[in-house]
């Protein structure tokens, strides 16, 4: 059960990750920006994770954004 489970979860990021890949380099992306961001002193390490999960979702946000208007064009054209 606990094996089906990971394997699912598993696909889900591989398919994430590979299948979309502006969106792992947007994660890269992210990254760098936080690393660099956490370099600069106590402060910017501070605040690294909160910019960290600010990019993360707005990059998120805007991959389902995408996707909608995809799946959106496909079902209007396939009515026609």
């Amino acid at each position: 059960m606990k094996l089906e489970m990971f394997s699912g979860i598993w696909s889900t990021l591989v398919g994430l990750l590979i299948e979309d890949g502006q969106l792992a380099i947007g994660a890269l992306i992210a990254l760098a920006i936080t690393w660099a961001i956490a370099y600069t002193g106590d402060q910017g390490r501070d605040v690294s994770g909160w910019v960290l999960l600010a990019i993360v979702l707005a990059l998120v946000v805007a991959n389902l954004y995408r996707a909608g208007v995809s799946v959106r064009a496909r079902v209007s054209s396939a009515r026609r």
